[in-house]
């Protein structure tokens, strides 16, 4: 009961009794009855804004508490400004000062000390407790992982913050009665009780009004504390629940919805254990039971069944209460960092799988140590990972630094770019190997160089593939020279004494056909026959090695003009054929036109030659190419069968008799080598008895 009141009822008169008696009183003392009315009515208020500071404190409390709960998730309220306004009101009620009165105006006022030293010691008391409390607060929830306290944080808070109230309350109940007992103090002196009674009346009346405001305002800011705390585990991004011990939830936040799709009225009334993963049933039920055998908190991980039917990975800290028999829990959603996690370790293993060795160097230290490397490494090197971690990579190298590859990884470093080399490297037995080395930068997601990774691949088998290759090549290249400087020197030197025999056989026939017998004209037949066969051999197979030593650097080409040579040069045939030859436009390119010139005269000759019952029709076709032209020779001869398509750009390959068609077989041979060294192919596409169309390409852009 307010002190006031308490007065009120010890001093009960009739409406007309303290109307007398206030007249009374008044005509005898009024001059003295106004100072003492002054003092009273300024004891009173400011005894009323003492009784009001302190019975603030629990109020300013539980905000505090709230403050700091909604900073730990992100927003900022001036939970500073509570614990000066807290810590200078204590400080104010004990030694006297001037203190904020009113929260809402900012009013303050100047109060005296405190009367009694048992108030002094209480208020000392509140002090400590409220240090202590805001050390507390701050420690448990905001070096909490993630700023989410464990359930014993919110007991201790709890233990503390009961304390700081049954302290306040204390401080409050002795101020009343330290302030009742000066208001009696004060009643006693006045001689004048009456008009005291009505002059208190009026005071009473306004004190009453006061206090009702007062009261009004403490209701609306504890409300507002309220809401706030409500709006906090409204917006919370972590679940929290209450359930019984039987499971079934009794108070849920809205973020179960958010995160899991069920709304409150889904799971209001249902059991915990329905909605877990099958597989992580049985370990969260040795959790609960856990809790139900005494144990004062437990944390835990499982799997929750979405409403959608997915499954979310969330991390539980739960608390019980035995006075309501209940359990207190907060849930995260932990399934993003579950997949990482998962994802970290399937690389692990992957690298760890690899057989490449792979390292990473920190960029951020001096000379770059190697922080990680695989398996792969250790078994390629001979090294093991605590030989390798700590060091720069370049020990591979031993004393062999003047490698040129390492100018092109020391400049990649430098840059922070990628780079790639052939080294020497060394085992720790000392055995050289050749390492494929290629080097990354790795950023961070503000693009800072953090770290480089490296891979290795040993490649000293191929290095000594490739050696073996390059002597082979050499030797074959070396061998090759040989074969066609030995057929040119042959065919060249053949020439000569071959002219002699094929003149002195065809003198012997000239002179002597007829005149000896049919023997002996059949035999010089064969001699002179022989004879000119071997000089056309000799000639083709000259032409053949001369395509592989021709040096002379490709040239602007006309091969309009290569062609009008060709067809003089078969007039000859052309006419005895009566040949009707065709061609598209013909382009210049880059080419040597005295090779050109010899494959078309080879693929026109050869049509004219393999020419079927009717008059020859050949065409020559051109077709711009990305990277140059293709040429084709098609007729209406006799064809080739397909099985013979792949054989007849052999040497010395022909696919019919001399008698039938004369030949060496050389011919194509010969084109397909010109072809080659224009950097083209060539190939046919034939049917026996309908024709034939030779193909070939020629690498090279149009010349201007």
């Amino acid at each position: 009961m307010n002190p006031l009141s308490r007065l009120e009822k010890a001093f009960s008169f009739t409406i007309g009794q303290r109307l007398i008696t206030m007249v009374v009183i008044f005509i005898l003392a009024l001059v003295s009855i106004l100072t003492f009315t002054l003092n009273i009515v300024k004891t009173l208020e400011l005894d009323g804004v003492i009784v009001d500071i302190a019975g603030r404190q629990r109020m300013m409390i539980q905000q505090y508490f709230s403050e700091m709960m909604l900073a730990s998730h992100g927003n900022q309220p001036d939970h500073q400004k509570t614990q000066d306004i807290l810590l200078g009101s204590l400080d104010a009620l004990k030694n006297g000062g001037t203190v904020i009165a009113n929260l809402y105006t900012g009013e303050r006022l100047l109060i005296p000390q405190a009367p009694t030293d048992q108030i002094r010691i209480l208020l000392d008391q509140q002090r400590s407790l409220l240090e202590d409390y805001f050390t507390k607060t701050k420690s448990l929830i905001f070096q909490a992982p993630g700023h989410s306290p464990r359930p014993e944080s919110f007991l201790l808070l709890n233990r503390i913050q009961g304390n700081l109230e049954k302290n306040a309350d204390e401080v409050v109940k002795l101020l009343n009665a330290h302030s009742r007992e000066k208001t009696l103090n004060l009643l006693r002196v006045v001689p004048l009780i009456g008009l005291l009674v009505i002059i208190l009346s009026a005071i009473l009346a306004r004190q009453v009004a006061f206090a009702n405001r007062r009261l009004e305002k403490e209701i609306e800011q504890r409300q507002k504390a309220e809401d706030e705390r409500n709006r906090f585990f409204a917006l919370s991004p972590d679940l929290f629940c209450i359930t019984g011990f039987d499971g079934k939830f009794k108070v849920l936040n809205p973020a179960w919805e958010h995160e899991l799709g069920y709304s409150t009225e889904d799971l209001l009334g249902e059991t915990f254990m329905q909605f877990v993963h099958p597989e992580d049933k049985m370990s969260t039920f040795d959790e609960l039971e856990g809790l139900r055998k005494g144990k004062p908190t437990i944390q835990f991980e499982n799997r929750y069944v979405s409403k959608d039917g997915s499954h979310k990975w969330l991390l539980w800290n739960a608390a019980p209460s035995l006075t309501d028999n209940s359990i207190y829990a907060t849930a995260r959603n932990i399934t993003n960092r579950k997949l990482y996690e998962t994802e970290l370790a399937l690389r692990d293993r992957s690298i760890n799988s690899a057989t490449n060795g792979i390292l990473i160097a920190d960029a951020r230290k001096p000379d770059m140590p190697t922080i990680y490397c695989n398996s792969a490494f250790e078994k390629i090197t001979g090294f093991t990972r605590e030989e390798v971690i700590g060091q720069n990579c370049r020990f591979l190298q031993g004393n062999d630094h003047a490698q040129p590859g390492l100018d092109a990884i020391r400049q990649a470093i430098r840059e922070g770019k990628e780079g790639k080399a052939e080294l020497r490297n060394y085992k720790k037995d000392g055995t050289l190997f050749w390492n494929e080395f290629y080097v990354a930068p790795v950023r961070d997601t503000y693009g800072n160089l953090t770290h480089f990774i490296g891979v290795q691949t040993d490649i000293t088998q191929r290095k000594r593939q490739e050696a073996e290759l390059a002597k082979k090549t050499a030797d074959l290249a070396r061998s090759n020279d040989e074969l066609q400087q030995f057929a040119y020197v042959a065919s060249h030197d053949l020439q000569e004494p071959l002219r002699m025999v094929a003149s002195y056989t065809q003198l012997l026939r000239k002179r002597y056909k007829g005149k000896l017998d049919d023997d002996a004209d059949e035999f010089i037949e064969f001699a002179v026959d022989g004879a000119n066969r071997m000089q056309h051999l000799i000639r083709d197979l000259l032409e053949y090695s001369r395509v592989g030593a021709e040096t002379k650097p490709f040239e602007k080409t006309d091969c309009e003009l290569v062609f009008q040579n060709v067809i003089k040069n078969l007039t000859a045939s052309v006419q005895e054929h009566h040949a009707d030859i065709t061609h598209d436009a013909l382009p210049c390119i880059q080419a040597n036109p005295t090779l050109l010139t010899q494959v078309f005269q080879n693929l026109i000759g050869n049509a004219l030659k393999f020419k079927g019952s009717a008059a020859p029709k050949i065409h020559v076709g051109a077709k711009a190419l990305v990277d140059g032209w293709e040429f084709s020779v098609s007729d209406n001869g006799i064809g080739i069968p397909q099985e013979q398509l792949g054989r007849i750009f052999l040497i010395f390959q022909r696919l019919h008799s001399r008698e039938e068609y004369p030949g060496t077989g050389i011919g194509l041979a010969t084109c397909k080598r010109i072809v080659d060294k224009h950097g083209g192919t060539i190939w046919v596409e034939s049917e026996q008895g309908r024709g034939s169309t030779f193909y070939f390409t020629i690498k090279s852009p149009v010349a201007d």
